[in-house]
């Protein structure tokens, strides 16, 4: 190729120039590619930071045995950073749940990681129902989560009860008070 030098004259590039040249936009593009993949990085590792330490609050319903089933509806914080609870709205009216059907309470309430709320619900409920808890995380953002429950899921189990008639009433309460905690590590 030729070149036209400060005196008018012609020149020519040699391979040795070109090389210099290419190697100059190699190692330009490279070093582009690289700023790119970096802050990507960043920003992932930045977002994967952000998921692992937030709030992630579930509702569920539990079911307890012992003597006698009963019935709680629990809200539990899953996540690593406290939440404040906004609101909470069932699609359909619990009578047997917490006081009146109602557990307003809660709302605008902190729930620590790992805390849970935990309320009473009639045995004799057996509704599915769906319930909507909003919350807000300590960055100010909000979320919402819907959780469909169903308060029958028990209503067919079998529950034994140990009965020995050679024992005291208070020794078999006893007794059925461990198998249900130990059934509860299965």
């Amino acid at each position: 190729m030729d070149v036209i030098n400060m005196e008018g004259g012609i020149d020519l590039i040699n391979i040795s120039d070109w090389l210099q040249i290419l190697s100059i936009i190699a190692t330009t593009v490279i070093s582009v590619v690289s700023v790119i993949i970096a802050s990507k990085s960043l920003r992932l590792t930045r977002k994967s930071i952000e998921d692992a330490n937030k709030p992630y609050i579930g509702c569920y319903v539990e079911m307890i045995e012992v003597g006698h089933f009963q019935k709680y509806f629990v809200i539990k914080n899953f996540g690593k950073t406290p939440a404040t609870i906004i609101d909470i709205k069932f699609d359909k009216e619990i009578k047997g749940l917490g006081r009146h059907g109602k557990i307003d309470s809660i709302k605008n309430a902190l729930i620590a990681p790992n805390q849970k709320f935990i309320t009473a619900v009639k045995v004799e409920e057996k509704d599915n129902f769906t319930v909507i808890v909003i919350y807000k995380d300590m960055s100010n953002q909000i979320v919402e989560q819907s959780f469909n429950l169903n308060l029958g899921f028990s209503s067919d189990l079998l529950y034994i009860d140990s009965n020995n008639t050679a024992l005291s009433k208070d020794t078999n309460a006893l007794k059925n008070t461990l198998h249900q905690f130990m059934k509860r590590g299965l």
